[in-house]
């Protein structure tokens, strides 16, 4: 009987560590996938409002997209400027790049995407800008948490401070 045992635990062990590489590889796979997606949903978004939308010229009346962002643990989606570009990186650390039509901002310091973020199609008076502003903007998106602080008037029309 305790051989049996022992023999049943040492299979148990041996399918156990004989499965581990598939598990990790697909692990990997899944994450990669997840990152992918997410940058290519981003990047169509912030194409389609160029591509579709004029400007708005303030926040409240700007063409936006709402997308819910998930990304594995360790998992980066940032917009960088100079050309405008989008990087996501993995948490393996490897990047990849994707060009965008439009310069992408957001207001404050932050450049990395995660979670619902809304992307407003704006006109801040040094042209066409996408603002990549955190969570959900509903009704007239005149919330302290959704505006950005304006510039001086350039034209009459109020600036954005990005």
């Amino acid at each position: 009987m305790s051989v049996r045992v022992v023999l049943a635990v040492a299979f148990a062990l041996a399918l156990l560590a004989a499965a581990q590489p598939a598990v990790d590889h697909a692990t990997r796979t899944r994450e990669r996938a997840a990152v992918s997606a997410s940058a290519a949903r981003v990047v169509d978004a912030v194409s389609a409002l160029h591509r579709r939308s004029d400007p708005g010229a303030t926040v409240g009346t700007a063409p936006r997209r709402t997308l819910r962002l998930d990304l594995p643990d360790g998992a980066t989606v940032a917009f960088r400027a100079d050309p405008p570009r989008l990087v996501s990186t993995r948490p393996s650390g490897a990047r990849h790049q994707r060009t965008l039509p439009v310069r992408v901002a957001a207001c404050g310091d932050e450049s990395t995407l995660a979670g619902p973020t809304t992307l407003a199609y704006v006109d801040s008076g040094d042209g066409p800008v996408v603002l990549a502003l955190r969570g959900f903007i509903r009704g007239n998106a005149t919330t302290a948490a959704h505006a950005c602080a304006p510039r001086p008037l350039r034209g009459g029309r109020p600036r954005l401070r990005l």
